[in-house]
């Protein structure tokens, strides 16, 4: 496994949280996370019928293994983020199939590790859920200095 930059992993990488996520901003403000990447296509219609049925059963896999954060009961409306803590080793092997899904279709993601991924909301034996220290407001960071300026 690698590292947000696609290193390989260093010695006490095994302490910090995980995030599988692609390289483009959902309506969080953050960088969309792997699982709604894959119901992104599956709206788009660009799964192939093998392919829905894979992310149906790695979806369904997970949701009767892992807790439902409350934050999702009203639509996510404190806008948290959730995190797999570092000893959730088997739950982070079993996203393996939805990195191949995303790379087959072309969509880039990026393995993140941290230590601090923001102001913790949520937490279960599995995962955390934060509030990100930063967001992007429509697509870009406003506190970041423009490229072409």
């Amino acid at each position: 496994m690698t590292n947000e930059s696609g290193k390989p992993l260093r010695q006490g990488d095994d302490r910090l949280y995980v995030r599988f996520q692609v390289r483009y901003y959902g309506r969080l403000g953050v960088q969309v996370g792997i699982f709604a990447a894959c119901h992104h296509l599956r709206r788009a219609g660009r799964l192939s019928p093998a392919d829905d049925n894979l992310f149906t059963e790695v979806d369904n896999w997970f949701i009767t293994r892992l807790p439902y954060p409350p934050f999702y009961a009203d639509g996510n409306t404190v806008r948290a983020v959730p995190w797999f803590k570092p000893n959730a080793t088997t739950l982070i092997a079993a996203v393996a199939p939805l990195q191949d899904l995303l790379h087959r279709y072309r969509v880039p993601y990026d393995v993140v590790r941290s230590a601090d991924p923001g102001t913790i909301i949520y937490e279960d034996d599995f995962q955390i859920g934060v509030l990100p220290h930063t967001r992007k407001v429509n697509g870009h960071d406003p506190l970041a200095k423009e490229p072409y300026a």
